[in-house]
């Protein structure tokens, strides 16, 4: 492999290796200053954390976090990168959201023990039909607006959204990161890098970047799983377009919208046949088509 493909700064283990550093914190408090609009000071004496969220029990599903924080005021943060769309996203976040609220207390603890737990969800897709990049989310009351709780708190971070309407409405900072996190070209880079006006820990955090090729075993991590990425987004639009040639075909053959809504759905098991015909993983499957488990196993 050639150790001259551009990485991009939203892989996952270069995006950990940048903001996930013991030794240099500056660039992770810029980010979480600027997505939740906070001083930078308050985030001086933050925690990184072991990202692995333990079952309570062996019939519980395990899981693992990019980035988890923990604040002088035992605030948690999460921070979640992801470049492809996936089934129940929405609801993947909120179960995060709930097991490290939940994992806070022990048998003897009070419910006066949890505290305020934040996920922040930084996607290159768009989720919400809205032209605003940064959403917040928290617990209010539907005709009245009135806060629940602060325990709760959800953002997301739209950077297919990175546009002129937007670099107007955010703060610098925060643009300045996402444009950062936007990079995919090496030309780009370097004109992003040699701006005179960039903000002190987003420049440490492209010195940190830069030192990623002179890590051959990080460098080559990354690079394998840039390629993974690159090839699931094809094999995603390879799919998506089979699918609704397939339903097309059959819905023409059918007639009207009964016919288009039988077809698409052959459509999408066939496309789910070939995957699993290929050998593709099933989880993979279920994320292109939306079929459950159960109906992939039996195709």
């Amino acid at each position: 492999m050639r150790k001259d493909v551009f990485i991009a700064p939203h892989i996952d283990v270069v995006f950990k290796s940048i903001f996930g550093n013991e030794k240099e914190k500056g660039p992770l408090m810029s980010l979480l200053s600027s997505i939740m609009e906070l001083p930078l000071e308050s985030f001086e004496d933050l925690e990184l954390l072991n990202t692995e969220l333990i079952p309570e029990n062996v019939d519980q599903k395990s899981s693992r976090l990019d980035l988890r924080i923990r604040l002088k005021d035992k605030t948690e943060i999460d921070v979640e990168i992801q470049v492809i769309n996936q089934v129940a996203y929405k609801e993947r976040i909120l179960y995060y959201w709930s097991k490290m609220y939940s994992g806070q207390l022990k048998k003897s603890d009070t419910y006066d023990k949890l505290k305020k737990c934040v996920v922040i969800n930084i996607v290159y897709f768009e989720i919400f039909k809205t032209p605003r990049m940064h959403t917040k989310f928290q617990l209010l009351a539907t005709k009245e607006y009135n806060l629940l709780t602060d325990h709760l708190e959800i953002h997301f971070l739209e950077l297919s959204k990175l546009n002129e309407y937007n670099r107007t409405i955010e703060n610098e900072v925060l643009i300045d990161w996402a444009e950062f996190l936007s990079l995919r070209k090496e030309e780009d880079f370097m004109e992003f890098k040699d701006r005179p006006d960039l903000p002190e820990y987003l420049l440490k955090a492209i010195e940190k970047y830069e030192t990623i090729k002179d890590d051959p075993e990080l460098y080559y991590e990354a690079l394998n799983l840039q390629m993974g990425i690159m090839d699931q987004i094809q094999r995603l639009d390879d799919a998506t377009k089979l699918g609704l040639e397939l339903g097309m075909e059959k819905g023409m053959e059918k007639g009207m919208e009964k016919g288009m809504e039988m077809g698409i759905k052959e459509g999408v098991h066939q496309v789910a046949k070939k995957m699993k015909e290929q050998g593709l993983d099933a989880q993979l499957i279920q994320t292109v088509t939306g079929l459950d488990l159960e109906t992939i196993a039996e195709l």
